[in-house]
């Protein structure tokens, strides 16, 4: 690379970071947030467990309602449970598996109401660094809990604590409350073209 194109990259690069140093020294609010990883691509819960994984890193304590899945064994569930770092997690799953596979609302309604339960004590608890809420949003679509009560809890829950919430169609109000908002997009996914789902990529 020539002289000139140095000096030219060198200065981009100095703009660059003039404007990073800005935002940083801009950005000194301390709180908790809220943040919603939704859309019909693949790898919301793989995403919202890496951030919990990286917060148990830094010796927070953290909480886990998964509302939908719990009927089959997941990595990150499993990983968890053999960590000595799992130690620190309250664990619940509604574990009634995909309502359109129970088709019984009664019973649905009875599991998510008993995780809600759980979610709601973790949302009370200051102790708990961060809460993460897998595929709740399916929860608030179907009316099997109430978005007003959810959303309020949310809202309510300690300073400090850090909320992530997980799944498809998430309701405005949902995004609205969010501070960080993820949607990740669907292009391609090999289940599609008729490759099975795998364990330690899918599940």
């Amino acid at each position: 690379m020539d002289e000139d194109k140095k000096h030219s990259h060198n200065e981009r690069m100095q703009r660059k970071k003039d404007v990073v140093d800005a935002a940083i020294a801009r950005a000194q609010e301390e709180r908790g947030i809220v943040i919603l990883i939704t859309g019909n691509g693949k790898g919301k819960t793989t995403s919202a467990f890496g951030t919990l994984y990286r917060a148990l890193g830094h010796g927070q304590r953290t909480g886990v309602v998964q509302f939908i899945k719990g009927t089959q064994a997941t990595g990150e569930v499993t990983f968890l449970q053999q960590s000595p770092a799992g130690a620190g997690v309250q664990y619940h799953a509604m574990a009634t598996g995909f309502t359109w596979n129970t088709q019984n609302w009664d019973a649905d309604k009875r599991a998510a109401d008993e995780a809600w339960a759980q979610a709601a004590r973790m949302l009370r608890d200051p102790a708990v660094n961060l809460v993460l809420l897998d595929e709740l949003t399916y929860m608030l679509k179907y009316n099997y809990l109430d978005t007003a009560e959810v959303l309020a809890a949310i809202a309510n829950r300690p300073p400090m604590q850090t909320v992530i919430v997980t799944g498809r169609a998430a309701k405005p109000e949902l995004v609205e409350l969010a501070d960080t908002v993820s949607e990740i997009a669907d292009r391609k996914h090999a289940f599609k073209a008729g490759v099975k789902a795998q364990a330690g990529i899918d599940f």
